[in-house]
């Protein structure tokens, strides 16, 4: 996304005309106006407001917007934005009038107001494009656009971004799965999540799988590298008490912690970008890509028939994680109707993207009698302690 203003000339009249010579051209279209006599006559308004100006001899204000084609924002949301702005800049009860261009690659949009009021007063414009460069940074969550300078610049900047960004997973070719492990379960640890679910859906999205096993009163964790070919985990799984890795309370007060943080723009963010992937994705392959261009791994629960019961977003930009009832209208309803009415035929076939298959029955019997091992050792290495401590007394 660029925000452009021009520089103020004495009359608004050269940008409605060029304006309006588009819209004769069919290259042009009024998307939105406020405030105006006319609506079919802008310049009738404009005219009458810089009639009345005190002192103020460049009284046109033109601004431009131009969303980058990977910021995936509708008609709707960039004619909402932008009266946001305008409201932001002090525009917000002025007449103005925006129109949408197509006489390039992309769609862009043209702003044109004027800059005194009604009583012929000079609206403040100190310092108009860095405030309006604030203003943005204030929106982008709100509306999931990329802040750039062009769109090349935006698209490398986006690149680069999205790089950093790109968080580590599990490697079975690099070797030294402890290590791995306890790497994967410290970046998770960065992330806001609020439930033990949250947490495994987390880390399977780097390559790791997390059970966990009640053995005797003691509830254990092991954890397991995941195949990113087969989707299978391609380790032994390894209890959390081999691994420099918190604990299951620790995990716990975790959860609780973030419990209590709000994240509303966090939320605003995903729930914005997850209703854009709802009205264009042709495909659930297509929905999770558009998220994916904006860092967000999206996990559905289902049924054994394939319905979608759950929708859980992991927003690696902003390290969050959400389920769909934690955002302000998304629904794992919403999701499911699109999976039967919209989304191709397969689509309400049960298939998996990303999730990893489910584990055997000989995988689990091994993580319940790897689990109990564990817990053997940790009673003994008590029971030892207590013994230890005895005889120094």
């Amino acid at each position: 996304m660029v925000v452009k203003i021009n520089a103020p000339t004495p009359h608004c009249s050269t940008s409605l005309q060029y304006n309006e010579r588009k819209v004769e051209e069919g290259k042009a279209a009024v998307v939105y106006s406020q405030g105006l006599d006319d609506p079919n006559n802008p310049l009738e308004t404009f005219e009458r407001y810089e009639r009345g100006s005190r002192r103020c001899e460049k009284v046109s204000f033109h601004m431009s917007i131009n969303p980058s084609k990977t910021d995936g924002m509708t008609e709707e949301q960039v004619v909402e934005f932008a009266k946001e702005l305008m409201k932001g800049l002090d525009y917000g009860d002025q007449p103005f009038i925006i129109y949408r261009h197509n006489d390039i690659d992309r769609e862009h949009y043209h702003i044109v107001s004027v800059r005194v009021d009604k009583e012929g007063r000079k609206i403040n414009d100190h310092q108009e494009q860095a405030k309006c460069q604030k203003l943005m940074k204030q929106l982008a969550p709100k509306y999931g656009f990329t802040i750039g300078k062009g769109e090349k610049q935006e698209e490398d900047k986006t690149k680069k971004k999205s790089e950093k960004l790109n968080y580590q997973r599990f490697d079975p070719e690099k070797g030294d799965a402890m290590k791995q492990i306890e790497e994967l379960v410290e970046q998770a640890m960065k992330y806001h999540f609020t439930s033990e679910e949250q947490f495994k859906m987390l880390m399977r999205q780097f390559g790791v799988d997390v059970d966990y096993q009640q053995v005797r009163r003691q509830r254990m964790m092991t954890f397991a590298g995941i195949d990113p070919k087969t989707g299978r985990r391609c380790t032994a799984p390894i209890p959390a008490k081999d691994l420099k890795v918190p604990s299951v309370e620790e995990i716990q007060k975790h959860t609780e912690e973030a419990k209590k943080e709000k994240r509303d723009r966090e939320k605003e963010r995903v729930a914005n970008l997850a209703r854009i992937a709802l009205k264009n994705g042709k495909s659930e392959l297509h929905s999770r890509r558009i998220l994916r261009k904006q860092n967000i791994a999206v996990v559905f629960s289902r049924t054994k028939e394939g319905k979608i019961f759950g929708v859980t977003f992991i927003d690696h930009q902003t390290r969050c994680v959400f389920k769909a009832s934690e955002l302000k209208g998304i629904t794992a309803g919403q999701f499911e109707d699109a999976r039967m009415t919209k989304w191709p035929a397969e689509d309400r076939e049960w298939k998996v993207y990303e999730e990893p298959k489910e584990k055997t029955a000989a995988e689990d019997a091994a993580d319940t009698l790897i689990a109990a091992m564990a817990a053997e050792r940790s009673r003994r290495g008590e029971d030892e302690e207590i013994m230890r401590r005895g005889r120094h007394r």
